[in-house]
């Protein structure tokens, strides 16, 4: 609630616009039944047209004010609403693309997704809503003493159906906040499989994968279908029974006014006030219903939208970060990394000099990924220490060590866009830049010959690219930033041993002084080194050097 709260604190001018022109519609539209008590009262007379236009005529403005005042409401109200859910998007934008790995595994890709769109529509759901509990309070407020001016057995008839609607309401809101928690995480649960499906199921084509992923994605769409049908069976009967009883209360209400008129103590006009503003009560309590429901909607989107803001990355800045130097050593001192109980690195040492090329290799579960997490601080080691140029990576700012220590990842990710996109990552660069980076990582020829050169469009993650086309893009992106150490994680596992021999000798070229820590098990890469750290499961090996 409190996050709620702060997007309304920041909107209140244009909320409280939205509020008065909405209690300004509502008395408008109750104002109405009033003109026609007093036209049919005063006005309907043999040859006495003059009073009759008169009332019609103030009907007429009424009406008129009404309308402006409902599509000045509407705006103002739309309008805080999409400015809050707007804030909300990119609060959880930046907090999503600031979370590591570690913060991230709790959500899953396709919860977050949820949360920044279907929680936060909710959000926005609600808030227009908010000016519609301004048309209930003038409701109640001028219906009661105007009901009350008319008879008070009539009267007695609205005011007892106030509680009976009151006990009724209160059954409802926990069972369905309840049945909506569960609905949103099962709608978090398939956005999860809907991703893994549309990502992973070509890579287990025809090895069985695809059934699994298609009987996942029908369980999981069961339980959402499950969840929305309790869902809306506790929102059909909210929705019905309170409002239920207010018609019953019209239907006596009728009977009562009715026999008043007969004995006199009321007009036929004010009866058909009354009747108008019983169906406008009526209206009202639906509204409120309505109201309830997105509220506890609301409540639970805003949860959701919570826990991802108040995420805080696994590896975080010190609170008095040390600087680094702008090159040196980069060195592992007995690292060792431990997940699930299980060691799966180290203890490792390694050492890493300006203008050389360590490369690192081993057998699959040495360790050789967890090792490039914990050089390029992405993951901190359980045990030992990463220096750059003798400073601790740990007392550093992570966003100072990225800029000193790049990393070219082993499964690279293409963004939608054009290869110049993809390599600058929106940086203002010079293309002629651009273009040595991509002659560094031996993907130049390729570009030069697409229609479009660097401004071709490569297609939803990289569908146009072939595997080793997508390598070297990378390789260009991780290039470009020139940082003074970068890893490399089997980037060339995909190339041709032609062009592998092409990319090693070039990104000697590129960089002579920069550190280049390659991890690869291919031959040629083995043989270019200048310090080879060999891993095995059990211990570490330092060959040469």
């Amino acid at each position: 609630m409190e996050l709620l709260r702060g997007g309304l604190r920041r909107e209140k001018v244009v909320l409280l616009a939205g509020l008065g022109a909405t209690v300004v519609q509502q008395a408008a539209l109750l104002a109405v039944p009033w003109c026609v008590q007093h036209g049919l009262d005063e006005g309907i007379a043999p040859g006495d047209g003059g009073r009759t236009a008169f009332w019609a005529a103030i009907t007429c403005a009424v009406a008129v004010l009404m309308l402006v005042a409902a599509a000045a409401g509407k705006w103002w109200s739309a309008l805080a609403a999409h400015r809050i859910a707007h804030r909300l998007r990119a609060d959880l934008a930046a907090t999503a693309a600031g979370l590591d790995r570690g913060a991230i595994d709790p959500f899953g890709q396709g919860d977050l997704a949820m949360r920044v769109t279907r929680d936060t529509e909710m959000i926005t759901a609600w808030v227009q809503g908010l000016t519609r509990w301004a048309r209930v309070a003038v409701t109640v407020a001028l219906v009661l003493p105007a009901v009350a001016l008319l008879d008070p057995v009539l009267l007695l008839v609205l005011v007892v159906s106030m509680p009976v609607l009151g006990l009724l309401n209160a059954q409802f809101p926990g069972r369905f906040r309840t049945a909506n928690e569960h609905l949103s995480a099962a709608h978090g649960d398939r956005a999860d499989a809907v991703e893994d499906l549309l990502s992973a199921s070509a890579a287990v084509r025809g090895l069985g994968g695809e059934e699994v992923l298609v009987r996942r994605h029908h369980e999981v769409s069961a339980r959402v279908t499950r969840h929305t049908l309790g869902v809306a069976r506790i929102s059909a009967w909210w929705v019905s029974v309170p409002p239920a009883v207010l018609r019953l209360a019209v239907a006596v209400g009728l009977a009562v006014g009715g026999i008043a008129a007969i004995e006199g103590r009321i007009t036929v006009g004010s009866l058909v006030a009354f009747t108008s503003w019983m169906i406008t009560m009526t209206v009202a309590v639906t509204v409120l219903v309505d109201l309830l429901v997105n509220r506890g909607q609301a409540r639970v989107a805003a949860a959701r939208v919570a826990e991802v803001l108040a995420a805080r990355p696994v590896v975080a800045a010190p609170a008095d970060p040390r600087p680094l130097p702008a090159t040196g050593l980069l060195a592992a001192v007995g690292v060792t990394a431990v997940r699930d109980g299980r060691t799966v690195l180290g203890p490792v040492d390694l050492l890493a000099a300006p203008g050389e090329l360590v490369v690192v290799t081993g057998p699959t579960g040495s360790g050789k990924s967890v090792l490039v997490r914990l050089l390029c601080r992405l993951d901190d080691p359980d045990r030992g220490t990463v220096h750059f140029g003798g400073v601790d990576l740990r007392l550093a700012d992570p966003a100072e060590v990225w800029r000193r220590v790049g990393v070219v990842p082993q499964r690279p990710v293409v963004l939608s866009g054009t290869i110049r996109d993809n390599v600058t990552l929106g940086r203002d660069v010079d293309l002629a830049e651009v273009r040595a980076a991509c002659r560094a990582a031996a993907i130049d020829e390729f570009v030069d010959s697409l229609p479009d050169g660097y401004d071709t469009v490569v297609g939803e993650r990289g569908e146009t690219l072939s595997g080793g086309q997508v390598q070297r893009l990378s390789l260009a992106r991780g290039l470009l930033a020139k940082p003074p150490v970068l890893v490399l994680d089997d980037v060339t596992s995909a190339v041709d041993a032609e062009t592998e021999r092409t990319i090693l000798r070039r990104l000697r070229e590129w960089s002579p002084d920069s550190t280049l820590i390659f991890v690869s098990h291919r031959p040629a890469v083995v043989a270019a080194a200048d310090r080879l750290i060999r891993l095995d499961e059990r211990a570490l090996e330092t060959v040469g050097g």
